[in-house]
């Protein structure tokens, strides 16, 4: 009999410790201990870059800029408009997804309870943007003023709970939001840069990148 339960046991935490994976990882966040640690992480990038580029007004658009003195820093997507400087983060992920702007991780959840939940957990996109915006705002600190927003964009398999405006100039927002979202802020906000001043700024940004 103790020897069956001690079977059983051994089947449940072999069981949980597949199915609830937290790699403390920035880079992993998946629906399975299988992906999780196989698979690449999953974005919506060519669809917000598709969304951005349709924006009016005078721009510069970037995906996957490695910024930094070793390309340490990316930003996904990087929108230089004239009404400032855009970070945007993405993931298409399953489940119902949430999360806070101080927290180092949110979570994607498929069940919940104590038996058999499956959560994985993901660095936060918003700690992963300011490390490109406080390069960015490094390289034109010659530009105190200039305004800086953070978007985490989520693609459609999954559900985000945490969506909409989450103080000091970020959105956490499903993928449909991402472009009426934008053109509100750009209503909403004068066009503080100039076209001569767009083209400085990405220039000097580009002098930074290690790729593209």
């Amino acid at each position: 009999m103790v020897t069956v339960i001690l079977l059983f046991l051994l089947v449940l935490w072999h069981y949980r410790k597949r199915m609830v994976y937290n790699p403390y990882d920035e880079k992993l966040s998946h629906s399975s201990y299988y992906e999780a640690s196989f698979a690449g992480r999953k974005m919506c990038t060519e669809e917000i870059y598709r969304i951005l580029q349709e924006t009016a007004g005078y721009k510069r658009l970037l995906r996957n800029c490695r910024l930094g003195e070793d390309g340490e820093e990316e930003a996904e997507v990087l929108l230089i408009h004239e009404s400032g400087v855009y970070v945007v983060s993405s993931g298409d992920l399953e489940g119902v997804i949430q999360g806070s702007t101080t927290g180092r991780y949110w979570t994607q959840s498929f069940r919940e309870g104590w038996l058999f939940p499956c959560r994985n957990y993901f660095y936060n996109p918003f700690l992963y943007n300011k490390r490109s915006l406080d390069v960015i705002q490094w390289t034109c600190r010659d530009m105190p003023k200039l305004p800086c927003y953070s978007m985490a964009v989520f693609g459609n398999r999954g559900r985000l709970e945490t969506a909409g405006y989450m103080g000091d100039n970020r959105w956490a927002l499903p993928l449909r939001a991402l472009s009426g979202t934008v053109a509100e802020i750009m209503r909403h906000n004068r066009k503080f840069l100039l076209p001569a001043q767009v083209e400085l700024i990405y220039e000097r940004l580009m002098g930074r990148t290690a790729g593209i």
